[in-house]
């Protein structure tokens, strides 16, 4: 007789762990916004962890590894080593942008001490390479909290960036606005504008970026490429909500953010937009802004 074996419960099915979601840093301005619609509400919303900040905060993010991926200024692609850039998509502009400005007391050429807003590393940039190529001008600069009465009290000039920016160019325009900037003498600068004027090529202020060593699979990339690019197609659809929601939030006309939203960005990184980084990287290397130029490379 064969011994009676003692009864093995069968151990559960272990079930596979769920999928790391990728961190991605996002900048907390309206002109961004786009971009992040779809990863916030559409498909990709459950593939991605959302943290929302300032630029320059983004670039920092994506340099330690807290983040995989992030909206960057585009200077910080030259000094973040690891980064590849997903291709296609950037944040742009080729006329006046109205959210990046210099606001200055008298002519810009003549200010002697300019204020920066930090939040935006490729601002600060563009700020310097402006004045000594367009303005002939070696000012000093000072850091600065972007408040522009305060600025424009321990300063000459004034670099404003991102909502603050885009709040003081729309209520600039009412009938208290103007009789300001006439009392005060504010000479206001779109810097979008003036680079255009300088090299005749849009500008671009920012793209989405990737830590290559962090998403090495081919088939990951490729992915990763169309959900973002997906995620920008799907907010330019939803462009009257976006502007909705905002103008709740910053206290301006919705019908206004929209048009800003849909004239003075560009959500698209084509040949001239590559070429104009090159030029911008170029500039910003011969003033010591960063230390080499590394060629564009894609996700």
């Amino acid at each position: 007789m064969k011994p009676k074996t003692r009864f093995q419960p069968s151990r559960p099915a272990q079930r596979p762990s769920p999928p790391q979601l990728l961190r991605v840093s996002v900048v907390r301005y309206l002109n961004t916004a786009p971009l992040v619609w779809g990863l916030d509400r559409g498909l990709e919303r459950k593939r991605y962890r959302l943290s929302f900040t300032v630029p320059a905060a983004c670039a920092e993010a994506l340099r330690t590894g807290a983040a995989e991926v992030g909206i960057v200024p585009s200077i910080e692609y030259q000094r973040i080593p690891t980064l590849k850039i997903i291709p296609g998509i950037s944040v742009a502009s080729e006329q006046q942008v109205q959210s990046v400005l210099l606001v200055s007391r008298g002519p810009a050429r003549k200010a002697k001490k300019v204020a920066l807003d930090t939040s935006s590393r490729t601002s600060v940039a563009l700020t310097k390479i402006l004045f000594a190529r367009h303005w002939h001008r070696e000012p000093d600069y000072v850091e600065a909290q972007p408040d522009l009465k305060a600025m424009l009290a321990a300063a000459d000039a004034a670099l404003l960036i991102g909502d603050p920016a885009l709040r003081f160019t729309l209520r600039s325009r009412g009938p208290q606005g103007e009789e300001w900037a006439r009392e005060e003498n504010l000479h206001i600068y779109d810097l979008a504008e003036e680079w255009v004027r300088l090299t005749n090529l849009p500008f671009v202020f920012a793209f989405w970026a990737v830590r290559g060593d962090r998403v090495r699979d081919p088939r990951q990339r490729q992915q990763l490429t169309h959900n973002f690019q997906r995620a920008r197609d799907l907010g330019l659809e939803h462009l009257p909500e976006i502007a909705h929601q905002a103008a709740v939030e910053l206290g301006l006309p919705g019908g206004q953010l929209e048009r800003y939203l849909r004239t003075a960005i560009q959500y698209r990184l084509d040949a001239r937009h590559q070429a104009e980084l090159e030029y911008f990287f170029k500039y910003a290397h011969e003033l010591g802004l960063i230390e080499q130029v590394r060629p564009l490379e894609f996700l």
